[in-house]
């Protein structure tokens, strides 16, 4: 492959830890966030476990992490476990597909998740993986939130988000990081399309400014700067591949605008993404420049709480310009994903996932469902031990369409002919205490 595609390929490497967070998402639910509040998991998250919000949760994360039922002795900490049996395909040592299992830890977490002050709260996540053994900071949002008044009877709720990753301050979990399926596998293959402006994971620090206008009209405006590999070390992120220092980013611009509703028994947002920002090689003047711009909205059917339905839909599209001493290449990427769930009495649960991914250098592709049932025993008011017990047990399936492939010594795709060869089955359990 030439050298000009080089610092595009570092990009897409170098992104695939989060390998499409776009799709796959994060398990978070945070009891202690419960037991601050003095309300039971299922009025912060649909289905009684996160990370998908209601109207409700969406308020206590905007307005900073710190409602609270104002009873002394609450400890923001959390901490989560989740186990997975994963059934899939990998090619032996002949190159031939052969059907594999795994099972074991996928990951555990603790957290400092609560409120810190008045108008000051954190969702800090430290995370040991189960698949490549590492510990490190995983997601951090930390939070200082106030209301004031604008006149004419209106109130505003501003606030500043310092957080370590794009979209893990994003309220409505729509988009990367808290997207459905909530919790996916690094043993198997997940959907979506990598893309450069995901190799910042865990790797900058943003400064967001954010402002919830009349419960209805949401704004933020953000930059993001990268943070020095040696303290990328210190806080358990490791260095990009083969000991490549990419990806020195300055002031990439983060903006955000949404329109939400909230009606009690129904609740409905619609939203504008952008992100900007130029990566660059610390060794070199090699550099990537992408621009990022998402649409994306949900809708939920909440009623009496008994039967929950929820509809969640995105589409980001991302340019990238990579320059390097050989030449200057271009590339589009799009990701599509779209989301319904049924939940009744917020135990049972059953979801199905579409995803659409594709990639103007035909390097990357895939097209296909997700579908997830799940139960959750406990997590509601009256379940046992609530708040502290907390579980839910899921069973996955992935099934690919369309799968491309990219060699990169031939520098030849090749859209797989038994696309289903990716697919994987995966049977979860998910506690948090």
């Amino acid at each position: 492959m030439s050298n000009r595609f080089s610092l595009a390929r570092k990009a897409l490497w170098a992104s695939l830890p989060l390998a499409l967070a776009f799709l796959a998402g994060q398990a978070q639910a945070v009891p202690s966030f419960a037991r601050q509040t003095g309300q039971d998991c299922a009025a912060c998250h649909i289905g009684a476990y996160g990370p998908q919000l209601t109207p409700f949760g969406i308020k206590f994360k905007l307005g900073g992490y710190v409602d609270s039922d104002g009873k002394a002795g609450k400890i923001p900490l959390s901490a989560m476990v989740i186990a997975e049996y994963a059934r899939f395909k990998e090619p032996d040592a002949n190159g031939n597909n052969v059907t594999s299992s795994k099972l074991g830890l996928a990951e555990s977490s603790v957290f400092l998740a609560g409120k810190l002050s008045d108008n000051i709260g954190s969702f800090v996540q430290v995370t040991n993986s189960g698949v490549d053994h590492t510990t490190g900071i995983d997601q951090a949002d930390l939070r200082y939130a106030t209301t004031m008044n604008i006149g004419g009877g209106k109130e505003a709720l501003v606030g500043l988000s310092v957080n370590n990753n794009p979209t893990v301050q994003d309220p409505f979990n729509t988009l990367s990081v808290w997207s459905f399926p909530y919790t996916a596998s690094d043993r198997v293959t997940n959907p979506g399309v990598d893309m450069a402006s995901a190799s910042v994971e865990q790797r900058v620090i943003g400064v967001n400014a954010y402002s919830l206008i009349d419960d209805n009209i949401y704004a933020e405006l953000g930059l993001y700067n990268s943070i020095s590999p040696a303290l990328q070390s210190r806080l358990g992120v490791g260095r990009y591949p083969d000991g490549a220092e990419f990806a020195s980013m300055s002031n990439a611009p983060y903006v955000r605008l949404a329109y939400m509703k909230d009606l009690r028994t129904q609740a409905w947002n619609v939203g504008l993404l952008a992100f900007n920002g130029k990566l660059e090689d610390r060794a070199s003047t090699d550099l990537v420049k992408f621009k990022d711009f998402g649409i994306d909205g949900s809708y939920q059917f909440l009623g009496t709480r008994e039967h929950v339905v929820t509809v969640n839909g995105s589409y980001i599209r991302e340019r990238t310009t990579a320059a390097t001493d050989t030449g200057e290449a271009s590339n589009t990427v799009k990701n599509t994903k779209l989301a319904a769930s049924y939940h009744f009495q917020n135990t049972y649960g059953a979801t199905l996932g579409y995803f659409k991914a594709t990639s103007e250098d035909q390097h990357a592709g895939n097209r296909g469902f997700l579908y997830q049932v799940d139960w959750t025993p406990w997590g509601k008011e009256s379940s046992w031990a609530a708040p502290w017990a907390n579980l839910r047990v899921g069973l996955q399936y992935i099934a690919f369409k369309r799968f491309v492939t990219y060699d990169e010594d031939t520098d030849t795709s090749t859209v797989l002919g038994k696309p289903g060869d990716m697919n994987s089955l995966r049977l979860f359990a998910w506690t948090s205490f």
